[in-house]
């Protein structure tokens, strides 16, 4: 059965799956539900008890809600699941195609979505964007450890969207990193995404390859051919 598959952190993908239950469940890692959002015949199957056990929200599907966990888009024949067409496997294909990452704010939660050229099935396009924007993300979280104070910067943008919203026990600087990692934003990309926002994006603090792995300024070169004294 051709279906259109979708997990968290990971960019939606078409796959044959078994219709058998076992292989439906094992696809959803639990015991499956339906969800009938389009007036199409195709339905979304996904874990039933995904918010209960605490997966993580996977993608927000229109007019309805976020969803929990592993799911997948098939289509429907009477009371059974069907493989999706071609043509409707590359659109659902396409609706889902990029993660998202739901992070708290203000009175609810913002839904972003992002790309990273180190996932598997990344497109072509996304390594090619990277490489215009000298291998920046579009998005990166930047911490103020003295204000205790997380900053959104978006690439090409200036200024920042304040996250105030901490999970218990986190301060900052740790929950800046833990949203880095799970968008895949390194720390000298997050130290060159910092800089971009505040002085503009052209200047050379805006390089990521000009700091090391923890994000901190390389020592400068000696110049070379310059006799030692």
């Amino acid at each position: 059965m051709k279906v259109v598959m979708v997990e968290p952190g990971q960019y939606a993908r078409i796959e044959e799956l078994d219709t058998g239950l076992e292989s439906l469940q094992k696809a959803v890692g639990g015991l499956i539900d339906c969800a009938y959002p389009w007036q199409e015949k195709i339905c979304i199957v996904c874990n039933d008890e995904g918010l209960i056990n605490g997966m993580p929200l996977n993608r927000n599907v229109e007019n309805y809600q976020p969803i929990a966990g592993p799911f997948f888009v098939c289509g429907i024949e009477g009371e059974d699941f069907c493989s999706l067409t071609d043509e409707q496997a590359q659109r659902y294909q396409a609706m889902f195609l990029q993660p998202e990452l739901f992070v708290p704010y203000k009175n609810g939660l913002m839904q972003l979505k992002y790309d990273d050229p180190n996932l598997p099935g990344a497109p072509s396009s996304i390594k090619e964007a990277y490489q215009e924007r000298n291998n920046l993300p579009e998005l990166g979280f930047c911490s103020v450890p003295d204000l205790n104070m997380i900053m959104l910067v978006k690439y090409g943008q200036v200024g920042y969207w304040p996250i105030e919203h901490f999970p218990e026990g986190m301060g900052a600087e740790e929950y800046a990193d833990t949203l880095n990692q799970m968008i895949g934003v390194s720390k000298p990309q997050q130290t060159a995404m910092l800089y971009g926002s505040m002085f503009g994006w052209s200047i050379p603090a805006a390089r990521p390859e000009r700091y090391d792995e923890h994000g901190k300024p390389k020592p400068r070169e000696q110049q070379r051919g310059q006799k030692e004294r």
